[in-house]
């Protein structure tokens, strides 16, 4: 079975159909019947947007699904976490921060992925198309 990893994007998107890129979630479900993996970042990104867009109610069972039908990750086992997660920071903002969008935690699934050995991530942050290192998902 394959492996993939599940950016907050690609999960937003299966939760709200009012998100620019409902149409291609849904047609990209077919991944959740594979091995998905999420890290603890992308699970608070995402409860904290369910929140935020729709309700706390829906946040707790988005929750609940999440760590029941994913496998989350602790990307806080990774030896010096924190650092190493800046170094990829650090490669990919450079001087020219104004020039990218790639976050903290974009870092950290970059990171999180290489550690347990997942090379497919399912997103639609087009940053992600910067990373030689990963196969991405978009449509």
């Amino acid at each position: 079975m394959k492996k993939y990893f599940l950016d907050t994007s690609f999960i937003m998107a299966l939760i709200l159909d009012s998100d620019s890129n409902y149409k291609k979630a849904i047609k990209l479900e077919y991944i959740l019947n594979e091995e998905c993996y999420i890290n603890n970042n992308v699970l608070n990104e995402v409860l904290t947007l369910t929140g935020r867009n729709l309700n706390i109610d829906s946040a707790r069972e988005v929750y609940y699904s999440l760590i029941d039908t994913f496998n989350v990750l602790n990307e806080y086992e990774i030896v010096n976490y924190t650092s190493e997660t800046f170094k990829i920071f650090e490669t990919y903002i450079g001087v020219n921060s104004n020039k990218t969008k790639l976050s903290f935690t974009d870092s950290s699934i970059i990171l999180t992925m290489k550690a347990f050995n997942i090379d497919t991530l399912v997103s639609f942050d087009e940053e992600f198309k910067r990373i030689k290192e990963i196969t991405l998902i978009q449509e």
